[in-house]
């Protein structure tokens, strides 16, 4: 995982939050990383991160997209 998004999901699990999937979200998103429940804070974003709020059930809550979408490490609504 990109160092920025490595950064954020450390954070997470210190912060309680568990990984409940990881997997890829073709045909860009190589490494997709989806947590348990939401974000337990808004995270500051580097030059290659964005922040997206999803708020699809079918899918998840929000997101942090590394390089426009390669990596992503997404939150659940739980």
């Amino acid at each position: 995982m990109a160092k920025p998004l490595q950064v954020i999901l450390e954070a997470e699990l210190a912060a309680g939050n568990s990984i409940a999937e990881i997997s890829s979200w073709p045909p860009k998103c190589g490494l997709l990383v989806i947590l348990r429940r939401p974000f337990a804070q808004a995270y500051e974003l580097s030059p290659d991160v964005e922040f997206a709020e999803i708020n699809d059930t079918h899918y998840w809550k929000s997101e942090y997209r590394y390089k426009g979408g390669a990596q992503a490490l997404a939150c659940g609504f739980r």
